[in-house]
């Protein structure tokens, strides 16, 4: 148990702390305002105020918990136990505001003031302060916790940040389940035309062979990925794009038999969520349809998602999925660099700062994206190998959770995608049973 006082205890205080002391270390703590029960208390005890006590840790308060509503924050970056820091202050037993520096980082602060959006209207990886601090490869919020708990003793009282709590979930994408299948007439003629006109003839003959059955489809890797299911200690999670045709959705029509087939089969050995359209990002009316379309293709209720494209805006994408039932949201990561977009390796509650509450959606940030190590980083296979590696024994080391995105097309071995199956069989390996 520990113990922390603070002179007024607020909606941000008592969801970083649980951030802190339940989901990171796994230790129970208590907040108090009462100075004489905290001075009488034989607990481990953390001062977090202005006021003064003998003989206790003590966090010097930046403000940013006291507070409500958006703020613009001067942030500088000092160091601590040789990890990066921010909310510097003065006085105090650590020489920045730790609680503060979590509360930015998880409850996304940087998101809802004004930013420039990349071409997807997206908020950027270089635009966030990890990337300005050099720590987005860092989860430093699970490594200043796990450094506090070493100097108040309670490390070996911490349940969550031994490694064997690591956990590894592997998700995936099904923004196309066929690459040439099952897209009628029309696009398999147009298909052919842009092969010559592009003259790309080996796609061409590669088409040809697939829809004659003399090859398979480098989208429909299913099969494979059932073979890959057997070696994880939980099941793959899809995210299947259910929408109308636009410029950046093209998946198979959900009326479409063979998908719907597809579905129910995945939907007997994995875990299916909602992919949400990018047009979907700016009407709850299309979200709301392109739900009820895979509910009504599994038969049962849908409660996990992740944005199509990451276009996620806060908070407006999680107060649409909450209003619909989703319980779960994929999306935390970037899609330009890899690492830890909340500063965080493992699963928390959303924090909506506009209504300064915690709400009931549980995000689950992922750390590393086939499509950001290919088009983004520009690395080789080899590259891509060592990426998976030190995410692994990265997120291992402080008992969190890797979540890797890829997507079924992918995996296929074709196309751009050559050679880059031996990477996704070579993180298998390395997180087997985690």
């Amino acid at each position: 148990m520990v113990i922390i006082f603070c002179e007024r205890i607020t909606p941000r205080i008592t969801y970083t702390l649980n951030i802190i002391f339940n989901e990171v270390l796994g230790i129970a703590c208590e907040i108090i305002n009462n100075r004489e029960i905290f001075n009488q208390s034989k607990e481990r005890k953390i001062n977090y105020s202005k006021a003064k006590f003998a003989n206790c840790f003590t966090i010097d308060p930046a403000g940013l918990l006291e507070q409500t509503g958006l703020t613009e924050n001067k942030i500088e970056f000092g160091s601590w136990k040789n990890f990066p820091v921010f909310f510097n202050r003065p006085t105090g037993d650590m020489p920045f505001d730790l609680f503060s520096a979590v509360f930015y980082l998880v409850s996304r602060y940087e998101e809802y003031l004004p930013f420039q959006e990349d071409a997807f209207g997206r908020f950027e990886a270089k635009k966030s302060i990890a990337s300005k601090g050099d720590f987005l490869h860092l989860p430093v919020i699970d490594l200043w916790c796990i450094e506090l708990a070493k100097v108040l003793d309670i490390c070996k009282s911490c349940k969550n940040i031994q490694e064997e709590k690591y956990k590894f979930q592997l998700t995936i994408d099904v923004d196309h389940a066929w690459v040439f299948k099952n897209k009628g007439l029309v696009y398999f003629t147009g298909g052919l035309i842009k092969d010559i006109v592009f003259l790309k003839f080996k796609k061409f003959h590669h088409r040809i062979q697939v829809l004659c059955n003399c090859l398979p489809d480098p989208g429909y890797t299913f099969d494979y990925l059932k073979e890959i299911q057997n070696k994880l200690s939980r099941q793959i999670k899809y995210f299947v794009l259910c929408s109308g045709k636009g410029k950046y959705d093209r998946n198979i029509s959900a009326g479409n038999k063979n998908f719907q087939r597809l579905l129910k089969t995945l939907d007997n050995n994995s875990s299916i969520g909602i992919h949400p359209s990018y047009a979907s990002n700016k009407s709850f009316n299309i979200l709301e349809k392109e739900l009820k379309c895979l509910s009504e293709i599994l038969e049962r209720k849908v409660e996990i998602s992740r944005q199509h494209y990451l276009k996620l805006k806060l908070p407006d994408t999680y107060r649409n999925l909450i209003r619909l039932g989703i319980h779960e949201d994929y999306s935390m990561g970037f899609g330009s660099r890899t690492g830890f977009r909340a500063g965080i390796a493992r699963p928390f509650y959303f924090y909506d700062l506009y209504e300064e509450k915690q709400t009931l959606l549980r995000v689950i940030p992922f750390q590393i994206m086939d499509r950001t190590l290919l088009s983004y980083l520009k690395y080789s296979p080899e590259q891509a190998e060592k990426e998976m590696e030190y995410y692994t024994t990265t997120i291992k080391s402080v008992g969190g959770t890797f979540v890797s995105l890829w997507h079924n097309d992918s995996l296929g071995n074709f196309g751009e995608w050559q050679g880059w199956r031996s990477v996704f069989e070579k993180m298998i390996e390395l997180n087997q049973n985690s």
